[in-house]
């Protein structure tokens, strides 16, 4: 499978963003780049796009509501949620994940007109996302034993669980921890992953971090290096429930990057093919006018070589019955062509060194050898080497002339 382009990305920012390719297992593949879109757009026509967006541009947050019906779902949504955003919920696009175990349903909100410049910002650098995602909720929070914080410049990230995270100003990151942990229907957490740069200082918002947490939730220090993207890589496929490209702004289908590459080979193929049918058409043309040429031939032949066949239906076909005839394989001469006689017949002959083969004739199925030799004795022994299946032999004449005698021998199939 290929690697998935990572573009983390501040629609405050547009200018610049940071990139990296992940494998199916969540590794990075190559180094962090930093630029601009149009030097990442030179990746993204390989590779599908997957946008971590800076979390201050998206609402997230839950809701229940007893509805199962999707599109009846995200009607009531915004109706729901319209106390607790400031914003005018018709100017918000929304999407809502699978409800969770506790029944309650997460949500993700962004303006429609900050989610139209994003995409219109990529578009024109070349890049079509597959997903908008809140960079957020690719920390490693968990079911909520386990929050998760991340500092980055002077943001600060936390999220509670996998689909509850917000970004905030990092001064401000004590203050929210402390109410947080005050909250009676918030499950306290059993441990802390706090997130710094590599390299950077304890300033004062982490060591009061340190000194404010009761002893029973454990701190847990961890350095990334460069860029939160080593971290989001891992984590990233969890969000995806709450891809902010769903419903009306799904994106249209379009040719996958590989179709992309090969679009032109693949128009080539098609002409290439077009012109070899009708090459192979007019090949198919020739052929059997060809054909049809030879057929008049063969029939010719036929009616040259077997005058007396009077019905013509195949020539070719009766052909090569009558040449199988004349070799002995016919169903009616099976066995007692001359050919097929003299083949059985042939190793007895030789065997006898006293024996000169003088003549052989062929008649009504059957074959006679004139022999001459230097006593009877070797063409009586010689009849009785014939005379075994599949043949059947008997001596016709011999006569004794001086030192010479002659004889005559018929060999037909045995049985016939």
């Amino acid at each position: 499978m290929a690697d998935t382009l990572l573009i983390h990305f501040s629609p405050d920012n547009p200018a610049t963003a940071s990139w990296s390719l992940v494998n199916s297992t969540g590794e990075l593949t190559s180094m962090i780049t930093h630029g601009s879109l149009s030097d990442a757009a030179v990746i993204a026509e390989k590779h599908k796009s997957v946008v971590l967006l800076d979390n201050t541009s998206v609402y997230i947050g839950s809701t229940q509501l007893p509805i199962k019906n999707r599109q009846k779902l995200l009607r009531a949504i915004p109706f729901a949620l319209e106390e607790q955003i400031a914003d005018d919920v018709d100017d918000l696009h929304f999407v809502a994940g699978q409800p969770q175990q506790d029944a309650s349903i997460p949500v993700a909100a962004i303006k429609k007109a900050t989610l139209d410049s994003i995409i219109d910002t990529m578009n024109q650098a070349g890049i079509e996302p597959v997903a908008i995602i809140p960079d957020t909720l690719c920390l490693t929070a968990g079911n909520g034993s386990q929050w998760a914080i991340l500092l980055h410049g002077e943001q600060a990230n936390l999220q509670l669980n996998t689909f509850n995270g917000s970004e905030f100003d990092r001064d401000t990151l004590l203050i929210i921890i402390t109410s947080l942990l005050q909250q009676e229907s918030l499950k306290t957490p059993e441990k802390i992953i706090l997130f710094t740069l590599d390299g950077e200082a304890e300033d004062d918002v982490t060591r009061a971090l340190v000194e404010f947490l009761p002893d029973d939730i454990e701190l847990i220090k961890v350095s990334y290096n460069t860029h939160p993207l080593v971290i989001y890589c891992g984590q990233y496929n969890n969000a995806m429930p709450l891809n902010l490209l769903q419903d009306a702004y799904k994106p249209k289908r379009k040719d996958n990057v590989e179709w992309k590459r090969w679009r032109l080979a693949a128009s080539l193929a098609v002409i290439w093919i077009v012109l070899g049918l009708g090459s192979a058409t007019t090949e198919y043309y020739d052929l059997k006018d060809k054909n049809k040429q030879l057929s008049i031939q063969i029939e010719k032949i036929y009616k040259s070589s077997f005058p007396r066949s009077k019905k013509i239906v195949n020539a070719r076909v009766q052909m090569e019955q009558k040449l199988k005839e004349l070799k002995g394989g016919g169903s009616t001469s099976e066995g007692t062509s001359m050919v097929a006689l003299l083949t059985n017949s042939a190793s007895a002959l030789s065997s006898e060194k006293e024996i000169n083969l003088q003549t052989i004739s062929y008649r009504n199925n059957k074959m006679e050898l004139e022999l001459t030799g230097t006593n009877l004795q070797a063409i009586e022994s010689l009849n009785k080497k014939i005379n075994q299946s599949p043949l059947k032999s008997e001596i016709v004449s011999s006569s004794s002339e001086k030192d010479q005698v002659k004889g005559s021998i018929r060999v037909q199939k045995a049985g016939s």
